[in-house]
């Protein structure tokens, strides 16, 4: 029985894989359809640079109440005026099967409108259905621009260049291939707050997600948003605390039930 839940999890991850299992955005942007582009260091290496203070951050993203489809990632952002840096550690699966990735990313502000910023990542397969341990080196490049005040357009293209190693077959993918996407936020009010994003890849020609997040009283938020290919509704909430912020957030699919996300970030 455990050989078969191993090779039924490891062909759903690695020779479909619809998603990338690593990179998921932070559980803030998750509430609200999924916009890593202007929310998610993970995704945007320029969103680095926005932060004015120092950031630990925790995430734990569980797909579908499944433990072994469950997501763990930590990481660090340190702003500074010359070159901002993030380091980030992310890993999925269990003992049999396992993904991880390494992250360096770092920005830096060109004036008062633009920003750039560049992620290099390290991914690597274990499991025991090969001896092999396939590894993939690759690159993202991130642009902010805020051409009035209180509107974020963010700009990304993921995974390109990269260099696979230690292939499996030519038939099997073992990480996902390139991503462009084009995102934006916009704060119409002081509480009220509209995200989206379109993206494209070797997957899709176009999917995309639109997301709110809504202020009712200090500290405490209310976020919706839903996704496309397929159709994922997503509801979230975060409260803020003497630097601390707690996100949790719930998506839903049509047949495979619901993911629920927890986060924890600490600025000083």
């Amino acid at each position: 029985m455990k050989s078969i839940s191993l090779s039924v999890l490891f062909f759903v991850s690695v020779n479909i894989h619809a998603v990338d299992n690593l990179r998921i955005p932070d559980i803030r942007s998750l509430g609200m359809g999924g916009n890593g582009v202007t929310q998610s260091v993970l995704f945007n290496p320029a969103l680095v640079d926005l932060h004015t203070d120092k950031i630990v951050h925790f995430e734990y993203f569980n797909r579908y109440g499944v433990k072994e489809l469950g997501t763990l990632g930590i990481g660090f952002v340190y702003p500074n005026p010359l070159l901002s840096v993030g380091v980030d550690i992310s890993s999925f699966g269990y003992d049999q099967y396992r993904e991880t990735l390494f992250r360096l990313s770092v920005g830096k502000q060109l004036n008062d409108r633009w920003r750039i910023g560049v992620g290099f990542q390290y991914k690597m397969l274990q499991t025991e259905l090969s001896e092999e341990v396939p590894k993939q080196l690759s690159t993202d490049i991130g642009i902010l621009f805020t051409p009035v005040d209180k509107l974020l357009i963010g700009m990304l293209i993921m995974n390109f260049p990269s260099i696979d190693i230690h292939k499996y077959t030519t038939e099997i993918k073992c990480f996902t291939g390139y991503s462009v996407q084009i995102g934006f936020q916009w704060k119409i009010i002081n509480s009220l707050l509209i995200v989206g994003t379109f993206e494209s890849n070797k997957e899709h020609t176009w999917i995309g997600n639109m997301g709110i997040e809504y202020v009712p009283f200090r500290n405490f938020r209310l976020r919706a948003g839903v996704q496309t290919a397929p159709l994922l509704p997503a509801l979230g909430i975060g409260y803020c605390l003497s630097g601390f912020t707690i996100d949790v957030a719930t998506v839903y699919h049509p047949v495979l039930g619901a993911s629920t996300g927890l986060g924890l970030s600490y600025s000083f």
